[in-house]
């Protein structure tokens, strides 16, 4: 693989980057009360840094007084005094320490803070109550304090600021035409909106000086009435251009209302979308803006089409998040031609920190925010350790025994390795997992694991290799309900569905069960030309699902494509041709179904689970052999028990 553009350097202002990758900014969900730095996020940092990255920008750091903390998570980075000064400056030596550059984003919630302020006291959707107006007089001492934040992170040694406009902060506020309703010299026409950056901007010039560089992230698609659109954003791109501004991180608004929406340029794009989902933002202003760098981010996880992005002049540098969680090196492995391993943009990490206000974690990695913990130790006394189920949390079971020093067999029923990956990958819309998939074949393919493939291991295969410790992953098979022509020929699992498309006979498929996997499948079939409809027992689809962001794309997918959904719905009969449901409590429906598909969950099986158990005194049972669940909840379960042997 060779990149001829990601590594070239860059100059941002009078400051040389490295390369043209950067790190996103993102809360991690791990804050100090005070506002000083929390070192916990330290190792993450300099292990960024240390894997290649080129620029670090930091999560977002308050810079003002008007912005009170209502909630753990809004206990941000400050630098709204000068006490921070110290603290930051243990935030820019860790990034320095492995020659990557490092900006401070400084930011304000304005009005999308409970509580707090904005350009205008207007209500919407995207404020938890009415905004607090600021007066003339108060807007000055706002600006002040941007450009006092600025001060202390020149001090802090940090290389420059990023002014953070994007997702309609207080500055995205200012700008836009939807959230400004001011009449006074901050808000009326365009030049009076773009009247507070700007002042924002000259007044960091003028007090750390014209080389130190500032940065705008700014929002270059509002998905709210008279927001920011295509016109705007590049009028809003000039206009700080002409200002002087070091470069321009194009982001989108995509919450309305704050939970999750429907938009064209998702914030978080989940797997369900193609990748670089907001590159479109980045190219559109940088077909006019020559002399300012143009960063694009939104979902970009693979270093070919991020080197091809910068070849193509669509964008100078690409921000990566997600994609730097899930491999802190990515960089030096994209350059050296090593195996990266891959996002699958699952959004876990974002629900967890911005859903729930927990700490940061990511599906694939259990290291993230564990740093320290990932070295693995080499036993004292190796062990003979057999690994029953080659799915995810397997595979990653056997290997972190075997890099531990154990001798590790794993023995896998099917012809290869992946287990219900290999399904879940099948629809072309789960590209990010079918990298997964080939990741974890490489990595299994490039190990001292001995793998036995086509070898069902029962407690009889167990006792005759005499394992001294034997982990459990065979995953759960797929609960079948008891309904009257349940076990008709035309009826097949959604994981048969998958795996043999042959077996979905005839144009009219039925899919019983609307969670995740139903829907997956429902829209996965819908685009093979068949009329789908779902069947669903609750009030709404995929209720188990928390993460709004992924469910309202995946819900607009299956209306395009025509899929049909029957909630509060009981299938109660199977036909050959049809399937009988009772509706809205009472009502008797027929449904044409040529194929019926089940999708109702899975279910360990007990039994054979215990047996296997009995056959090894020190036995350890993970993943989906304990309670369905995620790849998430499979990948971490299987490191931790691994370490533990």
């Amino acid at each position: 693989m060779i990149l001829k553009n990601l590594f070239k350097p860059i100059m941002l202002g009078k400051v040389e980057v490295k390369n043209r990758i950067a790190l996103a900014p993102m809360g991690l969900g791990i804050y100090n009360p005070d506002g000083t730095f929390p070192e916990k996020i330290q190792p993450f940092l300099e292990a960024c840094a240390r894997g290649g990255t080129g620029l670090i920008i930091s999560q977002f750091a308050k810079v003002s007084k008007y912005q009170p903390t209502v909630a753990k998570a809004f206990d941000l980075l400050a630098a709204y005094d000068d006490r921070f000064i110290p603290s930051l400056s243990k935030y820019a030596s860790a990034v320095h320490k492995y020659n990557a550059r490092v900006f401070l984003q400084i930011a304000s919630f304005g009005g999308k803070l409970g509580g707090s302020y904005g350009p205008s006291a207007i209500e919407n959707p995207l404020y938890p109550s009415r905004a607090r107006e600021l007066n003339g007089e108060q807007v000055k001492e706002v600006i002040g304090e941007f450009i006092a934040a600025a001060r202390r992170a020149q001090e802090a040694g940090f290389d420059g600021v990023e002014l953070h406009g994007a997702h309609s902060y207080l500055i995205g506020q200012f700008m836009s035409p939807y959230f400004n309703r001011r009449d006074d010299e901050y808000g009326g026409d365009f030049e009076r909106r773009m009247r507070f950056p700007t002042e924002i901007l000259r007044g960091i010039k003028k007090t750390c000086g014209k080389d130190f560089p500032v940065g705008l992230k700014f929002s270059a698609w509002e998905e709210v009435p008279n927001g920011i659109d295509h016109e705007l954003a590049l009028k809003i791109a000039q206009r700080m251009a002409a200002e002087g501004i070091a470069y321009l991180h194009t982001q989108t608004t995509a919450f309305f209302p704050p939970i999750a929406a429907r938009s064209k340029y998702p914030t978080m794009s989940p797997m369900y979308l193609p990748r670089n989902t907001l590159l479109e933002l980045a190219e559109r202003i940088k077909r006019k803006i020559k002399n300012v760098p143009v960063l694009a981010s939104g979902g970009i996880v693979d270093p070919r089409e991020a080197d091809k992005i910068i070849a193509d002049g669509k964008a100078d540098m690409v921000v990566l998040g997600r994609a730097l969680l899930a491999d802190h090196e990515w960089p030096n492995k994209a350059k050296e031609g090593r195996r990266i391993r891959p996002c699958i943009r699952c959004n876990v990490c974002h629900y967890e920190i911005a859903g729930l206000g927990k700490e940061g974690v990511c599906s694939v990695n259990p290291h993230f925010l564990h740093e320290l913990e990932e070295p693995l130790g080499k036993v004292k006394e190796s062990k003979k350790v057999a690994v029953v189920g080659a799915g995810p949390g397997g595979i990653i079971a056997a290997l972190t025994a075997c890099q531990r020093g154990h001798e590790v067999t794993l023995y896998e029923k099917q012809n290869r390795v992946g287990g219900l990956l290999i399904l879940a990958s099948a629809p072309s819309f789960k590209r990010d997992l079918k990298a997964l998939l080939e990741y974890y074949q490489a990595e299994i393919r490039d190990s001292r694991v001995k793998l036995k493939l086509n070898t069902k291991a029962t407690p009889d295969t167990i006792r005759r290799v005499e394992p001294d410790a034997l982990i459990i992953a065979v995953g759960s098979p797929p609960v079948r309900p008891e309904i009257p022509g349940i076990d008709r020929d035309n009826v097949i699992t959604a994981e048969e569905a998958l795996q043999n498309p042959r077996r979905v006979k005839g144009k009219n498929v039925v899919v019983i069960g609307g969670g995740v996997v139903g829907c997956e499948t429902a829209l996965h079939l819908a685009r093979k030309s068949k009329n789908v409809v779902i069947v669903e027992l609750l009030e709404k689809l995929m209720p188990l699902e928390e993460n709004r962001n992924n469910i309202v794309v995946l819900e607009e997918l299956l209306e395009k494509a025509g899929v049909k959904a029957y909630t509060r719905s009981k299938p109660v009969e199977i036909t050959s041709e049809d399937v009988w449901i009772i509706t809205d409590g009472d009502k008797m429906q027929k449904i044409p179904a040529d194929t019926t598909v089940l999708a109702i969950g899975r279910k360990p099986d007990s039994e054979f689970i215990d047996a296997l158990k009995q056959s090894c005194p020190e036995s350890y049972v993970i993943g989906d052999s304990v309670k369905e669940g995620r790849i998430f909840e499979a990948v971490h379960d299987a490191d931790h028990t691994a370490r533990q042997i």
